[in-house]
């Protein structure tokens, strides 16, 4: 499968690839920050007609101690699949290090990115 800049291989398309390259991205992510990736899935939510599907990514990892959660959507294109999956790594990233800080006391509530 190649990367479709228009997403016209449909949505199930594009999420096969995003998803490929989003596993990678933030596995190295959680290896070079020291996070636990506990899964990342899609989540397609029809409308009235084929054109109304949207689909959303998300991301559950453990990070500083915090269970967090990171969701995204990434269906209708914006990108090609595999910029997209880049893109949603980087901004993963950027979150986990200026919102997610370690609760004294062992709180464990999930923290929404």
């Amino acid at each position: 499968m190649t990367d479709d800049p228009a997403g016209r291989g449909g949505p199930r398309h594009y999420t096969d690839v995003f998803l490929r390259a989003a596993r990678r991205a933030v596995r190295d992510l959680c290896e070079r920050r020291g996070g636990e990736l506990e899964s990342l899935t899609c989540e397609f939510v029809s409308g009235a007609t084929d054109d109304d599907v949207v689909v959303a990514a998300t991301t559950v990892l453990v990070f500083r101690g915090r269970r967090c959660v990171f969701r995204r959507g990434i269906w209708p294109p914006g990108h090609p699949a595999a910029t997209r999956a880049a893109i949603y790594a980087s901004v993963l990233e950027e979150r986990l290090l200026t919102r997610v800080l370690p609760r004294p006391g062992g709180d464990s509530s999930p923290v929404d990115l």
